[in-house]
């Protein structure tokens, strides 16, 4: 546990100079300024467009962030041979990794919340906006952030850094079209479809930004499902990638 916390605060210092870090901090900021403006075109329905734009601005931003800083945070070690240098020390590559992961997590969470501030400032000028249903929204985002960088790091294991950049913006976007698609093609081939859905987390299941905009809450219950099925999704894949990456061979 403590290489692993050892390795988490080295992957944080690593991403805060990464220069990527800084362009997509800037395009976050640039997005939820302009959704800002955005929600002033309209009469009646500013708030809504707001944080539409603002929210969806959010999600694109962190798996921006989850799959381009994930590729760059651990390919980056495996290209330059500097993790055969750590794993020769008494460390366990499953600390190696796990420790890679909860460090980016923990900027990416640095980073949601400096955008929630923003957000709320934002709709201060709005009184019909629901706050507790924002909040839950951006609360999902993060959990589907974690699957996510889950995700990133089990393709970084096994491919390079463009396939693993491919599969995971083709993973997400399966994962938010599972749903229809299982309503459309189970007819045609239910078992495989099964066999996708099993493979593939339903992301829609994080996805609240409509019922933020109308101000539309959930329950306690329900967000400890999707807290729990976030959670279960997360260790499956990091689990995956320990174990494909106790099998891999490293350069040195």
């Amino acid at each position: 546990m403590k290489h692993t916390l050892q390795i988490s605060w080295i992957a944080i210092r690593e991403l805060i100079y990464e220069r990527v870090f800084y362009l997509l901090f800037s395009f976050v900021g640039l997005a939820l300024i302009l959704g800002m403006f955005l929600g002033q075109l309209t009469f009646g329905e500013q708030a809504k467009l707001t944080l539409d734009f603002m929210l969806g601005s959010m999600q694109i931003a962190m798996v921006l962030f989850s799959i381009f800083m994930g590729i760059s945070l651990f390919q980056r070690e495996l290209q330059m041979g500097s993790v055969s240098m750590l794993l020769s020390k008494p460390i366990s590559r499953s600390s190696f990794l796990i420790g890679k992961y909860l460090g980016q997590i923990t900027v990416q969470l640095g980073v949601i919340l400096a955008m929630t501030v923003v957000v709320t400032l934002s709709c201060l000028k709005f009184e019909e906006v629901h706050y507790l249903a924002i909040y839950q929204a951006i609360l999902l985002i993060f959990l589907e952030t974690c699957v996510i960088t889950a995700v990133t790091y089990f393709f970084s294991v096994n491919a390079g850094s463009i396939t693993a950049a491919l599969a995971s913006f083709a993973f997400f976007a399966m994962g938010h079209y599972t749903t229809d698609s299982n309503r459309k093609l189970a007819s045609e081939s239910k078992p495989l479809i099964e066999i996708i859905a099993a493979i593939i987390p339903n992301l829609e299941v994080f996805n609240l930004k409509t019922f933020a905009s109308y101000g539309v809450t959930i329950s306690a219950r329900e967000l400890g499902l999707s807290f729990t099925y976030a959670m279960v999704c997360t260790v499956m894949f990091l689990v995956l990638a320990v174990l494909t990456f106790d099998r891999k061979d490293i350069l040195t």
